[in-house]
């Protein structure tokens, strides 16, 4: 039997990645989001030292570190440095920062099972409190993604259009940028470092090849990502393998089967 627990993070992180996915493909930011897990893993581990040592949750201080810190692509980018160099300067940072920072906490903390849980994820794991964190982190990430989803295509379609339509270009990048961050940083321990990656990409890929406008596209990659997450689970428990592996492997099977309805 499915605990509700369990069921309310999957459904929390399918909703939050699901309504982000479009606008990442919409805003053509594949490889910032694929990069962005390496910014959560390193915030949320320098959570857990902050929270020893000054006090309060390791979820929030992470939340704390790793928004300000995804915002240094933006600015680079504003600086005139190409999106993809930006990105790549971005990934080498957090990349090497993350392993010093495991290292660091691991020789001087006790939080190697959650650390381990960073990685691999496990919503199996999950306790009520994390439960109701992870709908509140979907809850305000999916209403900011739905709300400013029309904006952010227009943006995606003709950057220069969209400047001279009198849309505040630049704040619309660090919203999509504050939401990407929250929602990988925030439901991390639930999904886990690997499998953020599928969640915020394959959702979308999937939806584009079924849908006809972006609104369709936003319906599918919701939906699809819903019906991963409660497949994943369910398969995750009575298979007794990974919940997170597996909730990975349905989004291929889906992202798969979507390529067979494009080409019909």
């Amino acid at each position: 039997m499915l605990d509700p627990r369990w069921v309310l993070v999957v459904v929390a992180a399918a909703t939050a990645f699901g309504s982000l996915s479009p606008v990442v493909a919409a805003r053509k930011l594949y490889y910032f989001a694929s990069s962005l897990p390496h910014a959560a893993l390193l915030a949320a581990v320098l959570g857990y030292p902050l929270a020893a040592e000054l006090g309060g949750d390791p979820a929030v201080w992470a939340l704390a570190v790793g928004v300000p810190l995804s915002y240094i692509v933006v600015y680079l980018v504003e600086r005139g440095v190409e999106e993809d160099v930006a990105t790549a300067v971005f990934v080498s940072f957090s990349v090497a920062s993350s392993v010093a920072a495991i290292y660091y906490v691991l020789t001087r903390y006790s939080v190697g099972t959650s650390l381990w849980s960073l990685i691999i994820g496990d919503p199996l794991l999950a306790s009520w409190r994390d439960a109701w964190w992870a709908a509140g982190v979907a809850a305000g990430v999916a209403g900011a993604a739905l709300l400013f989803y029309r904006e952010q295509v227009v943006i995606g379609v003709d950057r220069d259009f969209a400047a001279t339509a009198g849309l505040r270009v630049v704040l619309y990048d660090y919203l999509v940028v504050t939401a990407l961050a929250v929602a990988a940083i925030g439901l991390l321990k639930a999904v886990g470092f690997v499998v953020e990656h599928v969640f915020i990409l394959l959702p979308s890929a999937a939806a584009v090849n079924v849908s006809r406008n972006s609104g369709e596209a936003l319906a599918a990659s919701i939906l699809s990502s819903l019906f991963a997450g409660l497949a994943g689970l369910i398969l995750g428990v009575y298979l007794d393998v990974a919940p997170s592996a597996a909730i990975g492997f349905v989004l291929l099977g889906v992202y798969l089967a979507s390529l067979g309805v494009r080409e019909k």
